[in-house]
């Protein structure tokens, strides 16, 4: 392939990022290639030099997915930004609940990892809540699992996401109280996710604590994280809580985690998922 100096040390365990390299591509063209999209017209020239790049370093796409097709469990990993705060962690709580059991029915183990490092997962998939673009695609780098982004806007057609139908929201919300009320929110971390709020709801709080929402004054109040719910039950406040989220988002991420595995070549719109 005549690109020597391009070739890692053999003592290091080879990753996306050296195939691409040696391969004389990005990191997303080895993943289109690898996933077989081919929505993406990718040539069949570059296609060989990826998988000769992939063949001469030994590389495997998805190290740990050995035991997809046996009895082995496989295992479901839900990783949070650097920057979760501790009404970010209770959402997380609640929505696992959710989820487990969909997970148990299907032999897969469901864990909550603490690591905030882009480093390589042991792990069937990976679902990451609330996530910052960049935080996002560097995690996503290191992976050749399926990795999805929920609750965040990331609007790469690589991977799914999957998060609140805002403009839903707001209809349904205004048709049951009226325009004058006030969408109240865990603060995002992803900013692409809040300045698409701010731009929808003409009222809008974004909580950073539990005490914060202790100190709101407001008549009228839409939710669409559960969690929250328990913050805001008091007499003389009007609360409309869209459970469509929350009721589907775990079998909506269990739906996407077995298209992406299956490799099922979908749309990019349908990687795009509203609830």
């Amino acid at each position: 392939m005549n690109r020597t100096e391009n070739i890692p040390q053999k003592s290091k365990k080879p990753t996306n990022r050296d195939v691409a390299k040696l391969a004389g591509v990005s990191v997303a063209t080895v993943s289109y290639v690898v996933n077989g999209r081919e929505d993406q017209h990718i040539s069949e020239a570059t296609k060989k030099k990826v998988w000769q790049a992939i063949n001469f370093l030994n590389y495997s796409p998805n190290p740990y997915a050995v035991g997809l097709n046996t009895e082995q469990p496989r295992t479901y990993v839900i990783r949070s930004s650097v920057n979760a705060a501790e009404l970010t962690e209770r959402e997380i709580l609640y929505f696992m609940h959710r989820l487990n059991p969909l997970c148990e029915n299907q032999n897969i183990v469901l864990n909550y990892s603490l690591d905030k490092r882009a480093a390589k997962l042991a792990a069937t998939a990976c679902i990451c809540f609330d996530m910052p673009k960049q935080e996002f695609h560097r995690l996503a780098d290191e992976n050749f699992i399926p990795v999805i982004a929920l609750d965040c806007l990331i609007n790469d057609p690589v991977f799914y996401q999957i998060n609140v139908d805002y403009d839903r929201v707001r209809r349904e919300a205004t048709e049951r109280l009226g325009k004058d009320f006030t969408y109240v929110c865990i603060k995002p971390n992803n900013a692409e996710t809040e300045a698409r709020i701010s731009a929808l709801f003409d009222k809008t709080v974004f909580l950073r604590s539990a005490a914060q929402a202790a100190g709101l004054s407001c008549d009228k109040i839409v939710l669409t994280q559960p969690s929250l719910l328990e913050l805001f039950d008091r007499k003389n406040v009007q609360v409309f809580t869209y459970t469509a989220c929350a009721d589907g988002r775990a079998a909506a991420t269990v739906d996407c985690i077995a298209k992406a595995l299956n490799r099922l070549n979908v749309t990019d719109e349908e990687h795009f998922v509203k609830l």
